[in-house]
């Protein structure tokens, strides 16, 4: 007996329903972004020549120039990225070298200081119940920048050095004791301050003394980077601007980079490692973020750490990564490098292709030539990302995003 066609078709869309469940299921369960080539809506952009620069560019159906352009990865384009990174290097700070003679001390509001007049206990501890601590024994520069000494009074300390307030107490101590010798010297540093924030052990005020001190010392004086801090930058806020530090420079020792000197009211940022992600996607064995770690990553590595390429489905792969920037007028403008890893001269340029953060990594498991597709869905999703990203970074610190 046959079932009616009406049974027959109920049945289909039942069956149909139920895959269609079953697929939005797994979708949840296997995480990452699965593109499928073909798929309705996938046909709108096309890949041409650019006669212009000898390159490719990306083109509406109409005819329509987008906001980015597709460059295929070679020798030239890995000199020109390296020569565009020298470019950007930033203006270096005054820096602290190990041979520089630092300037003396000059007090200031909450220094102590303990003055010694030779010969003469009365002038050196003048107080009743003194103890060792010569900082209790010591004078407190008050906060308008004056300080109280016996038969001198109150006078403007602020801005002494040592040395120089010994000529002043002696010429004023002259008038009661003979030939007065004097000895002076700061035996407690609370003027002059810096703030070490972020991804430190120990957040918080430092004060700096007589001894010149750069980042890294502030650094190993807030007990050093956590586990989350950026490897590869922090931040210096000096004045109401921002200066970039090249921290992987100053911890891995893979370039000569100067240890910037601090000055008093500095705010020293280490932030986490969020801003120095790059992210493998794809026909990949896992689909996650991968962390750039101090100096730099190479695309070769990336995929290394994403546990390579998935056997059954990358064996002829090619690879698009995504690089989102600011172009002219502040717009987001994407540079797309394409690499064809079924080549061995393709992973030998991968192997030399240094990622920057914020890269995205697409490993797709299809013909090399079919990526025109993978580049419109993707796009937009990244392009985004990289600008709530934007958002999110000048809302915390401004321009120096």
């Amino acid at each position: 007996m046959r079932p009616h066609p009406a049974f027959l078709r109920l049945g289909i869309r039942c069956l149909i329903y139920s895959l269609g469940l079953v697929l939005a299921a797994c979708s949840q369960i296997i995480p990452g972004l699965n593109i499928r080539i073909g798929s309705p809506g996938t046909h709108q952009y096309q890949v041409v020549a650019d006669r212009e620069d000898n390159g490719y560019k990306v083109v509406e159906a109409a005819g329509q120039n987008l906001e980015y352009k597709v460059i295929p990865i070679t020798a030239n384009v890995l000199v020109n990225l390296a020569r565009e990174r020298q470019a950007e290097a930033v203006e270096e700070l005054p820096s602290l070298l190990p041979s520089d003679v630092p300037p003396e001390y000059r007090l200031g509001p909450g220094d102590v200081f303990f003055v010694v007049v030779w010969d003469h206990p009365e002038l050196t501890s003048p107080y009743t119940g003194l103890t060792s601590d010569l900082v209790s024994q010591g004078r407190l520069v008050a906060a308008d920048g004056t300080a109280y000494y016996p038969y001198v009074g109150t006078f403007k300390a602020a801005g002494m050095t040592a040395s120089e307030l010994r000529t002043y107490l002696a010429e004023r101590l002259s008038s009661v004791v003979k030939n007065p010798q004097v000895d002076v010297r700061v035996v407690a540093y609370r003027a002059d301050r810096i703030e070490v924030t972020g991804e430190v052990v120990k957040p918080g005020t430092l004060t700096l003394n007589d001894t010149p001190q750069g980042v890294l010392q502030a650094i190993d004086a807030a007990g050093g980077l956590t586990p989350a801090a950026s490897r590869r930058r922090a931040i210096l806020m000096r004045g109401g601007n921002m200066y970039p530090i090249d921290l992987a420079g100053l911890l891995s020792g893979a370039r000569p980079v100067p240890n910037p000197a601090l000055k008093p009211g500095d705010v020293l940022h280490i932030p986490d490692q969020s801003g120095d992600q790059v992210f493998v996607l794809g026909a990949v064995q896992k689909q996650a973020p991968v962390v750039i770690q101090q100096d730099s990553m190479t695309l070769i590595q990336a995929l290394t750490n994403a546990g390579g390429l998935d056997s059954l489905r990358g064996s002829d792969s090619g690879v698009i990564v995504f690089r989102p920037h600011r172009g002219e007028d502040d717009k987001i403008a994407e540079d797309v490098y394409t690499l064809d890893l079924s080549h061995p001269t393709g992973v030998l340029l991968a192997s030399q292709f240094q990622l920057r953060p914020h890269d995205v990594v697409y490993v797709q498991a299809t013909a090399f030539s079919q990526y025109n597709a993978v580049i419109a869905q993707l796009l937009p999703t990244i392009t985004g990302a990289y600008q709530a990203a934007l958002f999110q970074c000048f809302a915390r610190r401004g321009s120096a995003c």
